[in-house]
Formats: C-alpha cells, sequence, structure tokens
C-alpha cells in the first residue's frame, strides 16, 4: 500500500491590519472589540451532547477564538454531538469554557460551543446510540446498525457483537469498513508484531509510529526487533522514479529515501507551533490594548478642544469690542491648530507602534521556522509510517483526511485490491486538517484497527 505526496501551500506571511475606530469632529466613538485570549487548549476524553434547547434559543457555534458564528444551535437541536477539544476562553475579563464539537449524523456541522449551551448524554448512551451484546440473525439486520454508526467507524455496536456475528459477516464488515488482509503470515504472532529498523535514520519515526498505535489500541502491539529477531522490516529504498512516499508489502515497509532525505521536501505542512501561536496572541493583545489607549487619548484631546472652543465661543459672542474680539479669534485658531498637531502626534504614533508590531510578526515567523520546519518533517515521516503499519493491521484506505489512513482517491489499488464501501475522488473533510499535521490517529482509525484484530487481520 502507498501513501501519496501531497502538496503543501507555503506558510502565508500577512502584515497586521488594524481598524481604527478613531474620533472624528462630533461622530460617536468607535469602541474596538475587546481581544479574545486563549487561557488553554486542550484535547478531552470523548464524550456526547445535545443542545441544550432552554439555554440556546439565541446560541451559535463560532470559530475557534469567536471570530465569526459558524452555525446557529437550534437549527440543530435534536442531533447529537462528539466533543473533541476545550478550551479556556478570556473575553471582557471573564472567563468561559467552549467545546469543540461536531454533528454525528446529517448535515454535518462543527464548532466552538460554549457548554451552558450543551447538554451531555449519559455515558451508557453514546452518539449513535450503540447497543453492546447485540446479535444478528440477519444481513439486513447487520446492515441496520453499519447504517447507525459513523461512516466508516465502528461503534460499540459493532465492536460488540456476539462472536459468531464476526465470522459468519466477515466479508461484509471487510467492505463495510475497507478491511483486508494485507500482512503476510507470520507478521503477527499473538497479536503483536516486531519490527526491524534497517536504517537508524528511521528510529525516531519509526519508535513515535509505534508509540502511538500502542497507546491508542491499548495494548503492546508492536515493539522494536532486531536484525536475527523480527517480523516486520522498515527501511528505505531508492525509489527516485517513484511517486509514493511509503510502501506496505507484506512484511515489509519502505520509505521512499530520495523525498525522505530531501530537507525541504516535508518541512512546510504546518504553518505554526505553539510558541509561534503564544508570540502571535500576545501582539494581538497588544495592537488590542493600543488601538483602545489611541482611541482614549484622541477621545480626551476632542472633549478638551470641544470645552475650550465653546467658553472662547461665547466670550466671542458676548464681546462687543472689537480688539477683544480680535484676540479670542487668534486664540480659538492657536486653540484649532494645538489640536490638529496633537491629533496628528497621537496618530503617528500609533502609526509607529504598528509598525514595530507588524515587523514583531515577521520577526516570530523567522524566528519559530526552523522548528516548525522540524516538527513539520517529524509530523510527515511518523505520519507515513503510521499509514504503513495501519495497513498491516489490515487497514486499507479512507476519504477522510484527518484520518491516518487517508487517500485522496480510492483507486489506489495496488497488486492486492481491497474492497471499499464506495468509491471517492476527494476528501470528505475537506475543512479538517490533515493527519500528518499533528501525526495524530482518530476514532476512526483506531476503531477499524480495533475490528481489523476481531475478523484476525492481525
Amino acid at each position: 500500500m502507498k501513501v501519496n505526496k501531497k502538496f503543501f501551500p507555503g506558510v502565508l506571511l500577512t502584515a497586521f491590519a488594524f481598524s481604527v475606530g478613531f474620533l472624528m469632529n462630533n461622530q460617536p466613538n468607535t469602541q474596538a472589540k475587546s481581544a479574545v485570549k486563549v487561557v488553554w487548549r486542550q484535547k478531552m476524553t470523548r464524550s456526547f451532547y445535545t443542545i441544550n434547547q432552554s439555554k440556546a434559543k439565541n446560541g451559535y457555534a463560532y470559530s475557534a477564538k469567536l471570530g465569526k458564528k459558524v452555525f446557529k444551535l437550534s437549527n440543530y437541536s435534536h442531533k447529537t454531538f462528539t466533543a473533541y477539544y476545550h478550551q479556556k476562553l478570556k473575553v471582557n475579563n471573564q472567563y468561559r469554557i467552549y467545546y469543540y464539537v461536531k454533528s454525528n449524523s446529517g448535515k454535518k456541522a462543527s464548532g466552538w460551543v460554549w457548554r451552558n449551551y450543551l447538554k451531555k448524554i449519559p455515558s451508557k448512551i453514546n452518539s449513535s446510540n450503540s447497543v453492546i451484546g447485540a446479535t444478528v440473525s440477519s444481513q439486513s439486520q447487520l446492515m441496520s446498525y453499519i447504517n447507525a454508526a459513523p461512516d466508516l467507524d465502528p461503534n460499540l455496536t459493532i465492536l460488540g457483537f456476539e462472536t459468531d456475528v464476526y465470522s459468519k459477516y466477515k466479508t461484509t464488515l471487510s467492505q463495510q469498513y475497507n478491511l483486508a488482509q494485507f500482512a503476510s503470515s507470520g507478521v503477527f504472532k499473538d497479536n503483536h508484531a516486531k519490527i526491524y529498523v534497517a536504517d537508524n535514520r528511521l528510529n525516531s519515526y519509526v519508535n513515535t509510529a509505534i508509540e502511538r498505535w500502542n497507546a491508542a489500541l491499548g495494548k503492546n502491539v508492536f515493539s522494536i526487533g532486531s536484525s536475527s529477531d523480527h517480523t516486520l522490516t522498515v527501511k528505505l529504498n531508492d525509489a527516485s522514479t517513484e511517486k509514493w512516499d511509503g510502501l506496505f508489502s507484506g512484511n515489509i515497509i519502505e520509505i521512499n529515501s530520495k523525498n525522505f532525505t530531501n530537507p525541504n521536501y516535508a518541512n512546510n505542512n504546518l504553518a505554526t507551533s505553539s510558541t509561534l501561536e503564544a508570540k502571535l496572541t500576545d501582539i494581538s493583545n497588544q495592537a488590542s490594548s493600543l488601538l483602545d489607549l489611541t482611541n482614549t487619548l484622541l477621545n480626551k484631546l476632542r472633549i478638551n478642544y470641544q470645552l475650550q472652543y465653546l467658553t472662547l465661543e461665547s466670550k466671542y459672542n458676548n464681546s462687543s469690542n472689537a480688539s477683544t474680539k480680535s484676540t479670542i479669534q487668534k486664540q480659538i485658531s492657536d486653540l484649532a491648530m494645538n489640536y490638529e498637531n496633537q491629533d496628528k502626534a497621537i496618530r503617528q504614533n500609533y502609526d509607529s507602534q504598528v509598525s514595530a508590531l507588524r515587523q514583531a510578526v515577521k520577526d516570530a515567523y523567522v524566528q519559530e521556522q526552523p522548528a516548525i520546519s522540524q516538527a513539520s518533517t517529524t509530523n510527515y515521516w511518523t505520519t507515513v509510517i503510521m499509514h504503513e503499519l495501519g495497513h498491516g493491521l489490515g487497514l486499507y484506505h479512507t476519504p477522510y483526511q484527518s484520518d491516518v489512513m487517508f487517500a485522496s482517491s480510492s483507486d489506489e489499488q495496488d497488486a492486492t485490491p481491497s474492497p471499499v464501501k464506495y468509491a471517492w475522488t476527494q476528501a470528505k473533510d475537506p475543512s479538517d486538517a490533515m493527519a500528518y499535521t499533528s501525526a495524530t490517529l482518530t476514532s476512526r482509525d483506531v476503531d477499524r484497527a480495533k475490528l481489523a484484530e476481531i475478523l484476525g487481520y492481525w
């Protein structure tokens, strides 16, 4: 099996553009929006929720920093959502917890929702109303359970059938979840494979891939072996004319050495890092504070100008002496000039500091780019090896780019064609991050591997 190289967009460096609500003449003050600060953001144990209809009538799901509304919650009042992440935000000096949720069926929707707008489903029920220990008396009944589960993701019902169901309906289950026997006989002994890494340049990537599969499956499925004691080999292959990055063939995983040794091949699939995010957040907060301060100074300057102007205007109107009027007129002119000069100075100071913040953004990208590039390369090749180990476990491709087992199309048939549930030519989750940005297994990857074990593929 192969995983093809993806074409990565370059990092787009853009300068800040702040919209300043400056006060002009007697127009009302345009207040800058308060900055939204991310206090922390973490993965959470997946749990299931519905919309709390009594509290969320006018509520919305938002993008990560509440930048824009994604969908209105009341339109999904009868849908079930899975929560994947949670974050603590500081908005207007108040703290709130938001969950990142995705709908589990029908029209897909995802976004960050204030947790008070969600109602947790008791743990004995899950997103697809799983039934543990369900019996299957017919093909149609099996399909009803499969259709009730998320696409290509065997839920607790599918993983909890009576033992004889799997032997009786192995062909159907394999095709419905894109599974097949890809590993040679003897690769797995007692559900365990020993891996010999033939080139030490691959060691760190293989070790990380092993750790993540073992942790996800909750057991010691893979371990490092030796040249004399192993069942599976990972090695570099001079495949300069080939278009694949990784290839699984029975008991060997080959990595394209030309691509692997190219330092620029896989170092641009991450646009940011946690350190860079922290720097950009700090700069954004500085920009917001500068905007607030500038508007405050302009507001005070205008009010003082107006008060002095009205006082002088009153004196001018109440005076009948031409000389006094001339003096007052000169004072008004000087007052206006002084106001304009101070106004200009405040604006120039703002422009100067904004320019410095723009440069700070550029500097932050430059400073963090080496670390970003290293993380990108590490995650990419770790994902390639995780992908090939997934083939060893019996997993064929999926159309979900968030999956480690993603492929851009279903027609990547190699020497051993695999049954697929349906054909595809594009990703079904184009707005989600590619798996190689974090080298993280999805629940779909893991659940399919668990079903593959039950079916005897590893």
